[in-house]
């Protein structure tokens, strides 16, 4: 069973396994600040999931996005004050075995609806 907040965080933020990914790295390393490319290259995936997920990160409140002067995105771990308790309940269920197989199946599960989630709230501001 998954803990509530863990729940919404995983509907809410991380959906997808490429953002569970990319989270993990930025708690583990607090101050890191990077760019998509060179954290592409250094988790071995691909260019485009990696910003995108940093994007959707960084609007759902679990990223900062900044803009060097050459207008490249930069990120950096910042979670808004609400994400942060359920985010260190998502860390610590994710360090045991047991509870990481349900963390990873439900995300599973989730990223095949992540996609239309995006859409939605994209056709809601269109309309």
């Amino acid at each position: 069973m998954i803990d509530p907040l863990v729940q919404q965080l995983l509907e809410q933020a991380i959906d997808t396994p490429v953002k569970l990914h990319l989270l993990l790295i930025f708690y583990e390393n607090p101050r890191l600040e990077t760019t998509p490319r060179v954290i592409a290259d250094r988790v071995c995936r691909d260019i485009w999931s990696v910003s995108q997920a940093l994007h959707e990160l960084a609007e759902d409140g679990v990223m900062l996005r900044a803009v060097t002067a050459n207008g490249d995105p930069v990120y950096r771990y910042e979670p808004m004050p609400e994400h942060i308790d359920s985010i260190t309940r998502l860390i610590r269920g994710y360090n045991d075995p047991l509870e990481r197989d349900v963390l990873q199946r439900s995300i599973r599960d989730l990223a095949a609806y992540a996609p239309y989630r995006r859409a939605n709230v994209w056709e809601t501001q269109v309309a």
